[in-house]
């Protein structure tokens, strides 16, 4: 495409050549002829000015007579710039509809216009798949799964019996979804299973990163509600609820019974206790460990977690520890001097 139209997408100031053709994407080190590339920062000015991208995308706060002569985008925000660009670049799936005769479908599934079913995938009885999803090799979904139109469930997912997936969701490879959640009892001689008879609901618009795992619930259900994105390597105990539009990065756990609101952010390696509430607008930083109800809006570090602020200046004290204990030491070596006068 020409680089006028990519203006048109984006918005913003052109200075340079509108006819330039632009037949890739990629960063500023790894850009060559025919690229288009992005400076985010002014930090990374000496090298956009090495760049071999036949066009550059900066910020209004960036002097472009310090990158020379070249093909130039001024736009207020490069970023969400990079973001439209990225998706005129994105790899499309195969739009022809097909179901694989390696595929094994039982009785009873359903499938809308548009399905796509790899080789190697099992496909429960009763199951229903919505229109547009691309079901990859090596999933398998249990009986009476039900999943929306336009997602996408990657290669050796496992999805069990009576889960429910929204629209446009994105699984990626090694997830399980429903498998049985951690609960047991101690009858006095040794654990005892409890029976988990619940599901687990995925709102529309959720991205679930690879190998996680979501717990159904022991009764009722574990929900995800719309628009939140998992990262990779996250456990989500039994009959949790995560609200919309919640962030949440590689390695958290979460545990039973917690409720996570809406818009929240949990950073990663965060453990979460079970049966905690974690209120809307919530930022947990990373590593942290909560054992207690958050309120809305609060930041949170530490393990047990506190207030953002109070941990930073905890670690401002905790650097001086050295100094204050050898301060301590030589007042009790006077004191012990003037005893012994």
């Amino acid at each position: 495409m020409k680089l006028k139209e990519i203006l048109e997408l984006i918005g913003g100031t052109l200075f340079g050549d509108g006819e330039t053709e632009i037949s890739g994407i990629s960063s500023l080190k790894d850009a060559k002829e025919g690229d288009i590339t992005f400076l985010f920062r002014k930090s990374y000015v000496n090298l956009a000015k090495e760049t071999k991208a036949s066009a550059l995308v900066v910020g209004e706060d960036i002097e472009i007579k310090e990158l020379g002569e070249r093909n130039i985008l001024i736009t207020p925000d490069p970023f969400k710039a990079y973001v439209k660009v990225a998706y005129l670049f994105a790899k499309e799936e195969e739009k022809e509809a097909f179901v694989s005769p390696l595929a094994y479908v039982s009785d009873g599934v359903t499938m809308g216009e548009g399905v796509k079913i790899h080789p190697f995938v099992y496909i429960g009885r009763g199951s229903r798949i919505g229109r547009f999803t691309t079901i990859h090799p090596f999933v398998y979904l249990g009986k009476d799964v039900s999943i929306g139109e336009n997602s996408i469930i990657y290669p050796n997912c496992t999805i069990y019996d009576g889960v429910t997936i929204g629209n446009r969701v994105i699984i990626h490879s090694g997830s399980v979804i429903g498998s049985d959640g951690f609960g047991y009892f101690w009858d006095g001689k040794r654990h005892v299973k409890i029976p988990q008879l619940g599901t687990v609901e995925i709102g529309d618009d959720v991205e679930i990163g690879a190998n996680v795992t979501i717990d159904r619930a022991s009764l009722g259900k574990t929900l995800v509600k719309k628009g939140t994105k998992i990262d990779n390597l996250v456990q989500i105990g039994h009959n949790v609820t995560v609200g919309e539009d919640s962030i949440i990065v590689a390695q958290v756990g979460i545990g039973g019974s917690s409720e996570v609101g809406n818009r929240v952010i949990i950073a990663g390696q965060v453990g979460i206790r079970d049966h905690v509430r974690i209120g809307d607008d919530v930022k947990i930083g990373g590593q942290s460990g909560v054992t207690k109800d958050v309120p809305d809006g609060s930041e949170v570090t530490g393990t047990p977690h506190m207030a953002h602020r109070e941990w930073s200046r905890l670690q401002a004290y905790l650097k001086r520890l050295p100094e204050l204990f050898s301060k301590v030491k030589k007042i009790e070596e006077k004191i012990k001097l003037g005893e012994n006068r």
